[in-house]
């Protein structure tokens, strides 16, 4: 099998490109943002304040899905045919992973009837939600080599374990 100058090249840059994302991404993990260690930080007037290292920043449950859709990304090695289908999943698994109740009401202040109608309205909202994530799910799905579909199949039902359960 001959492999031409050009794929090489281009699956080096992609190694190469994957490289630095992972060294960014474990960067900004490490320090909770891009290049920042604490010590010496901004003030509002431009002085420097030198008072330790910043406080830990909590990570937004959209954040914490998003990276881990985007480590999936990469695990499956989409394609850029494929990153309109994949753009749509991620799209919808956010929006699945991150939806609380549709409204929620003060407890005490409903009745039985509105009570009941209230889940009802929540259940049928969310599935809804989950009906449009796996229409999106399967055309990506149906865009996978064999090799993709394997590492889908071990790594999306713990991920739809973790972030696809009711809040």
């Amino acid at each position: 099998m001959h492999i031409s100058s050009a794929h090489w090249r281009r699956g080096a840059a992609a190694l190469f490109l994957a490289g630095v994302a992972c060294a960014g991404h474990a960067q900004y993990t490490q320090y909770g943002q891009f290049g920042t260690t604490g010590g010496a930080r901004g003030h509002r007037n431009g002085e420097a304040q030198a008072d330790g290292p910043a406080p830990p920043r909590t990570i937004s449950r959209w954040e914490q899905v998003s990276r881990r859709l985007y480590d999936l990304r990469v695990q499956l090695q989409i394609t850029r045919e494929q990153g309109p289908a994949w753009d749509n999943f991620r799209g919808r698994f956010l929006d699945m992973a991150t939806s609380g109740p549709s409204d929620p009401r003060i407890v005490d202040e409903q009745t039985a009837k509105d009570a009941f109608q209230f889940l009802l309205v929540d259940a049928q909202r969310r599935s809804n939600v989950l009906a449009t994530l796996d229409a999106t799910a399967q055309a990506l799905l149906a865009q996978f080599s064999p090799e993709q579909i394997q590492l889908a199949d071990r790594a999306l039902p713990p991920l739809l374990a973790e972030f696809g359960g009711s809040r």
